[in-house]
């Protein structure tokens, strides 16, 4: 305007700034992506186990196999889109500081998204608390373990320890005679008290222990007869119940006052017959028996007592024609026996009993479909006191199973007791280490490395916390035991160095 001021029109550099700005915040998007594409290469590659898995028997973590080909899609869409909206943003504001500078601003901010997804995608996890010391010297091994109200006594071949759930902090231990060896324990502690039983080196087990779990404190100490044929550590050969600690003896069973170690009472079982394994609940004892003449095979019994005098109840005979290879009580109440004959044609089954101890019914162990996997191979777990991968809840038989052909159990069953029929089968996920009941008839199953919870009734799996660190210090026959605050405690066989004693996992 002719003899005015000349007014610069300024929306071409509002324009421009806008054009800046808006196509800086699509860079800062784009490594964003490539942010993404970074995070989920780390978290999906690292949860590995072992750098290998896959399969049946080994299978990935949940979460794992999605996070990996999320990272692969975003690090191609995130490669394009930092190419292209640099690009773009160089065409109207030259220069390399600030694209690098908002990639990597994208980058970072990535990082809290991506381990949030990653971790909606993977689920809950544990990871390692603490551990205890390793088992000294090297030649001791755990043989079974008593769960106490925040506590775990195991007990190794050289003695007892008590250890705190919270920490594993060791809260008492008591060595085993001289030269002897921790061979059998009650399966209860009743009272605060414990019954445990010691053998030397291929002899019976002939010293028998009454133990304050609390303190570790020996209350009192019984010699016996031991039974010819169960050198140390045999299964069921002390039971407590009632006040009483009930003992098996070579041809006889002895009750000892729980408290004091006063002989109560002693049955004579007859000539030729030996117990083999006991269980006590509710006043009653029921006792295994093997019955020979000379060397020849007679019957297997099952011989009922009270357990707060020792009267002879009943007699009932066990359906065999051959000598024992195992016998093993897996609920006292109501009562199931596993039996199997010598003969490879006799009974390998789990046999039930009502309070009568009229047969009620037979769950087969190998059938056509599968083979019960109840426990595992002599030596490789806790002996005297097994952690057995079978639970009965009910009137409902929970097992480990293996398909024909299979050595490792990846599944669990579930068999009603009176039918003997299967109800439900469910895979577990991965091999199946240990089963543990908990509160609300729901029973825990460790498979995998994840800790499932299990409703015995319908079978149904509900999927709970990954072992994300610490998985490969499980043994193959560890227990599993609640521990606090929704964390767990793995209580191994071998403690000396492969595994630790104990391992405890929380969130």
């Amino acid at each position: 305007m002719p003899g005015g001021d000349v007014v610069e029109d300024s929306r071409p550099a509002r324009r421009t700034a806008g054009a800046v700005w808006g196509r800086a915040l699509l860079v800062v998007v784009a490594g964003l992506v490539a942010g993404l594409a970074v995070a989920f290469h780390w978290f999906g590659w690292t949860s590995i186990p072992g750098n290998a898995c896959g399969g049946r028997f080994s299978p990935c973590p949940d979460g794992t196999t999605p996070t990996i080909l999320l990272a692969f899609l975003c690090s191609f869409v995130g490669m394009g889109l930092v190419t292209w909206r640099v690009g773009e943003l160089t065409s109207v504001r030259p220069g390399k500081v600030l694209p690098a500078v908002l990639v990597v601003t994208g980058m970072v901010l990535a990082f809290w998204p991506g381990w949030q997804a990653y971790a909606w995608m993977r689920g809950p996890v544990l990871d390692r608390a603490w551990d205890a010391p390793v088992d000294r010297p090297g030649t001791v091994k755990g043989v079974g373990n008593w769960v106490l109200d925040g506590a775990v006594v195991r007990a190794r071949t050289d003695g007892l320890t008590s250890y705190d759930l919270a920490d594993g902090r060791e809260r008492w231990s008591v060595d085993a005679p001289v030269r002897g060896s921790a061979c059998a324990m009650s399966d209860t502690v009743v009272d605060g008290i414990g019954v445990v039983a010691f053998g030397r080196e291929d002899e019976p087990c002939d010293t028998v222990w009454g133990v304050d779990t609390t303190s570790g404190r020996k209350l009192w100490e019984r010699k016996i007869t031991g039974g010819a044929g169960f050198g140390p550590p045999t299964d069921g050969r002390v039971a407590a119940e009632s006040g009483v600690a009930v003992v098996l003896e070579d041809t006889a069973v002895r009750g000892f006052a729980l408290r004091a170690g006063v002989p109560r009472w002693k049955l004579d079982l007859g000539a030729g017959c030996s117990p083999i394994v006991a269980s006590a609940t509710a006043g009653r004892t029921r006792v295994a028996v093997q019955c020979t003449r000379g060397s020849a095979f007679r019957s297997l019994e099952l011989v009922s007592l009270d357990t707060a005098t020792g009267t002879h109840v009943r007699r009932t005979a066990l359906p065999a024609e051959s000598r024992w290879e195992a016998v093993m009580v897996l609920s006292a109440r109501p009562f199931a026996l596993w039996l199997k004959e010598k003969d490879a044609r006799g009974t390998d089954a789990v046999l039930t009993f009502d309070d009568q101890d009229r047969l009620r019914g037979t769950v087969k162990v190998s059938e056509r479909e599968e083979d019960l996997r109840m426990t595992v191979d002599a030596g490789r777990g806790f002996d005297a006191r097994p952690a057995l991968r079978a639970v009965v809840v009910g009137d409902v038989l929970v097992t480990a199973v293996t398909k024909p052909g299979e050595a490792v159990p990846g599944a669990v069953s579930g068999y009603g007791l009176g039918s003997g029929r299967r109800l439900w089968h469910a895979g577990a996920g991965g091999p199946v280490t240990a089963l543990t009941r908990l509160n609300g008839n729901r029973l825990a199953v460790l498979a995998g490395g994840r800790i499932d919870s299990l409703d015995p009734s319908t079978g149904h799996l509900t999927k709970g916390p990954l072992i994300r660190e610490g998985a490969d210090d499980v043994a193959e026959a560890a227990q599993l035991v609640p521990g606090r605050d929704g964390g767990w405690i793995l209580v191994n066989p071998d403690g000396t160095g492969v595994t630790p004693p104990l391992l405890g996992v929380s969130r």
